[in-house]
């Protein structure tokens, strides 16, 4: 009875109602595929992002001075670390267990390093449990220059000859005389200008008269 009830329906619904069907069956089929999709791939994700090395200091091959500790940046909280620096030819140079902070890791080391190439190798544990190794991170460091140089000579310290700062400064007897005997010499040489332009103006006064006398000659 249900049936043909349905078959009566459909019948008289036409053709459009018999297209219609099958489009929505394969628009609900798309759409149950992307929600599939999309919890896998929240699910697969966490699995797939592991805590890793994001950072350091100094950089991986850097040429860094004066290293007295190596920081590590992971992508996550770090919930336990061990870190080794080595030299080339094996001597370790850490100081003390790895210091955690959020996501870095900081390792002290026994003083400034020597100049020369370095190697750190760390294993951590990041939040989701994984456990993480590395030791490709390489750098080098620079040793202190000497601070020894030559001597600076003191501030007050005069050079042979050379007064002292505030002293007073007085002329050798020569070089008085010598001062005195310029000066002499430079007021004569300024009195005998003066009586040469004294003698010039006299003598135009008296050749002007000389062309031209006056009425009452």
């Amino acid at each position: 009875m249900v049936e043909a009830h349905i078959d009566s329906t459909l019948e008289n619904s036409g053709p459009a109602m018999k297209t219609s069907i099958p489009r929505r069956l394969g628009l609900l089929a798309a759409l149950v595929t992307v929600l599939t999709t999309a919890f896998g791939a929240l699910l697969t994700t966490p699995a797939l992002a592991h805590t890793r090395l994001v950072g350091s200091t100094p950089g991986k091959n850097a040429t860094a001075a004066s290293v007295t500790e190596v920081k590590l940046v992971f992508s996550d909280r770090i919930g336990f670390a061990k870190v080794l620096v080595k030299d080339k030819a094996g001597k370790e140079y850490q100081a003390g267990d790895a210091r955690r902070g959020g996501a870095e890791v900081t390792q002290k080391l026994t003083g400034p390093l020597p100049s020369g190439d370095y190697t750190v190798s760390y294993a951590v544990v990041g939040a989701d449990g994984h456990r993480i190794e590395g030791s490709d991170l390489t750098f080098t460091a620079v040793g202190a220059q000497p601070t020894g140089g030559a001597p600076t000579a003191a501030p007050n310290a005069a050079s042979p000859g050379t007064p002292p700062v505030g002293a007073s400064v007085r002329s050798s007897p020569k070089a008085e005389a010598k001062e005195s005997s310029n000066g002499a010499a430079r007021w004569v040489m300024i009195g005998v200008g003066a009586l040469l332009g004294i003698g010039i103006g006299v003598l135009i006064v008296s050749r002007a008269k000389r062309k031209h006398p006056s009425s009452g000659e």
